[in-house]
């Protein structure tokens, strides 16, 4: 796999900044039309609780 290709693979959780895999993500969860991997249930929580907190 490309590096390129890794960074589709790969991704921030948005509320710990933790490297997410999609395939071993706690959950993806859709918000305003993009998705966020979220790396366990109290990421998960903490986003769902306040999203636009860390978005910014």
């Amino acid at each position: 796999m490309s590096r390129h290709q890794a960074r589709k693979v790969m991704n921030r959780d948005p509320v710990c900044g933790k490297r997410v895999n999609r395939n071993k993500a706690h959950i993806a969860i859709e918000y305003r039309g993009r998705e966020y991997l979220l790396c366990c249930p109290l990421c998960q929580a903490e986003f769902e609780r306040n999203p636009e907190k860390h978005l910014r």
